[in-house]
């Protein structure tokens, strides 16, 4: 027996079992499940439905649309990220919530503008936008570390994208469940402080993606 067999043998004897992952679909709805569960919890206890919809009285198509696209966003950025993190997937997944994230952004400005011709700047205050800066925030890192471990799983080659996937999802999700806690009109003001915080949570997940997806 040669030196390669030898050294053969010895790894097939301390190799312990290795536990296959879940398919990403099912990982990623276990977690997207959670999350749900959490917000709906918080909602119910915390939340302020009826402001919402008296916030958005007389332009409830719009609110359903915009809202519907900021879900989507941070559900399929999440499934992407699930897909995109396990070697050999297709790239084009890192593609999926673009058009929904687009939509998204699109909406926001055409509700804050007519915000801004109906009322003017009256409701700019930077303390408000401030408060969505830091719920966004906060409820992003209370999101993504369990996201970010889940991930990590797979040992991605490239944790890079798959990092700024997630992190755009846990912001998505988290801004749709700011609209609950939400107590005024959202204005071009609050606009960029939710785009602010969404590029922090995603700068931050990209610049720990070394230390928090470790790559194969």
């Amino acid at each position: 027996m040669n030196r390669t067999d030898l050294l053969i043998d010895r790894l097939v004897s301390d190799a312990s079992p290795v536990r296959p992952l879940k398919p990403p679909i099912a990982r990623a709805l276990a977690w997207l499940g959670a999350v749900a569960l959490l917000s709906a919890l918080a909602i119910l206890l915390l939340g302020d439905g009826q402001a919402l919809l008296t916030r958005y009285r007389g332009r409830e198509l719009l609110m359903a649309l915009e809202m519907t696209a900021m879900l989507a966003t941070g559900v399929l950025a999440v499934i992407g990220a699930f897909f995109a993190a396990v070697p050999g997937r297709s790239r084009r997944w890192l593609l999926v919530p673009l058009a929904p994230l687009a939509a998204w952004l699109l909406l926001s400005g055409v509700g804050c503008y007519r915000d801004l011709v109906q009322n003017g700047s009256s409701g700019m205050v930077v303390g408000e936008g401030l408060h969505c800066l830091a719920f966004i925030s906060v409820t992003s890192l209370l999101f993504g570390t369990p996201l970010i471990w889940l991930l990590s799983r797979a040992r991605p080659i490239e944790p890079l994208p798959v990092a700024l996937l997630g992190g755009l999802g846990t912001a998505a999700l988290a801004a749709f469940t700011l609209q609950f806690f939400h107590p005024f009109a959202v204005t071009l003001l609050d606009l960029a402080f939710h785009l602010i915080a969404i590029l922090l949570v995603v700068g931050v997940a990209g610049l720990l993606n070394r230390r928090t997806l470790s790559p194969a």
